[in-house]
């Protein structure tokens, strides 16, 4: 494996494949989803099984169908110019048409009516667009950085809570020991409830997201050469260290296109979104916690109108701890998550309006994406005078 393909698979476990020169589809996006492709396209073959053959002949029908694929695939690569069955290095609009209408058509050779053939071609279709989405900018590593990111907060969570708390808890306190909040938390549906709690939760991230294109424009800059290496050098990427004296202040690297921006704004809206989440579980455990041992039953039940009877109906939980009665109900439920969800709101405001909130939790992701914005200016100057990988 070459230098320059060490740093691409890096770019990708970065979550960055956009990173990597001349990132194309047909040689970069679908053939690493062809695997996955290729488990659906057989899966797909069930389709023959139809009302229109049973018994023995129906696993003979099942068979030919899996024949009539195979005997597709074979041809297209033959007329490609590659082995019959070896896994493509190019994928292009015949090996896309093949994996939308191969497995549809079918039902239309094996069933009487052939009505699963348009809901094929459109699943199919759906399965070509999630698919490309999540491999052409790294979803699932993205995912995997984030978990990674998510152990990390919570190893540091003390020193988030420590400086986000206070102010949210006293925001929230007032809400919670507040009987119009019980009552309205009573009146909810499930569904209702869901979507109110949902419509806060999607205005958080939209605040985050706003955010992003404006600290975009401040991490791809250096002042020179010799930051661009201390940046790239400090974040464990495969990337040769040595001499280039051939390179002029102030650095020039290939700027950024507009799917190469999407692609970093994922990742910085990811590492947020990871902060934001963590602050809501937070808040919302604290305040299930809290009212099992402020909020008694009595005052539940004059607070939501309740009667006895109905607020059994809606006790989850009900137990004794040092003589006390704690209940867990519906209510305590969803007035925590409520307060969870306005302070995951106003947890957000801040990391866009609050200088000393960004510099505390943001820093760390900026680093991470000059880092890797570093690795591309040094990978991209390899290129320009070694030539791409071939």
């Amino acid at each position: 494996m070459s230098a320059q393909e060490d740093v691409e698979r890096w770019f990708i476990a970065q979550g960055l494949p956009h990173a990597i020169h001349d990132y194309s589809a047909t040689t970069d996006v679908w053939t690493r989803a062809a695997p996955f492709l290729s488990i659906v396209f057989l899966l797909e073959a069930t389709a023959s099984f139809g009302d229109r053959f049973t018994g023995w002949t129906q696993a003979g029908v099942f068979l030919a169908a899996l024949a009539l694929l195979f005997g597709a695939v074979a041809a297209l690569n033959t007329f490609r110019g590659r082995s019959r069955f070896a896994r493509p290095d190019d994928v292009g609009f015949l090996e896309i048409a093949l994996f939308v209408f191969g497995p549809p058509l079918l039902p239309l050779v094996f069933s009487r009516d052939g009505s699963g053939f348009l809901l094929l071609v459109l699943v199919n279709i759906a399965i070509l667009a999630v698919t490309y989405v999540t491999v052409s900018f790294g979803m699932l590593p993205m995912l995997r950085t984030a978990a990674g990111h998510i152990v990390r907060e919570v190893s540091d969570l003390g020193r988030l809570m420590l400086r986000s708390l206070p102010l949210l808890l006293l925001f929230a306190t007032f809400l919670f020991l507040n009987a119009e909040m019980w009552q309205v938390a009573h009146d909810f549906t499930p569904a209702f409830y869901a979507i109110a709690v949902g419509f806060v939760a999607l205005l958080s991230l939209a605040f985050l997201a706003f955010r992003i294109p404006s600290e975009m424009s401040t991490l791809a800059g250096f002042t020179s050469w010799d930051e661009v290496c201390e940046v790239a050098y400090a974040c464990d990427a495969p990337i040769e260290q040595r001499e280039r004296p051939w390179l002029n202040d102030p650095p020039q690297p290939n700027p950024l296109e507009r799917v190469d921006r999407v692609n970093i704004g994922m990742l910085l809206f990811a590492r947020q979104a990871v902060q934001v989440i963590l602050v809501a579980l937070v808040i919302g455990a604290f305040y299930v916690a809290f009212g099992l041992f402020t909020v008694r039953k009595e005052t539940i039940v004059t607070w939501t109108a309740a009667t006895d009877a109905t607020f059994s109906d809606r006790a989850i939980v009900e137990t004794t701890l040092f003589g006390s009665e704690l209940v867990l109900t519906w209510e305590l439920l969803a007035v925590s998550g409520f307060i969870a969800a306005f302070s995951a709101l106003q947890f957000a405001v801040s990391l866009i309006t609050d200088t000393t909130y960004r510099d505390e939790f943001f820093a760390d992701a900026a680093n991470e994406i000059r880092g890797v914005l570093a690795v591309r200016a040094l990978y991209l100057d390899d290129i320009e005078r070694q030539g791409p990988r071939t």
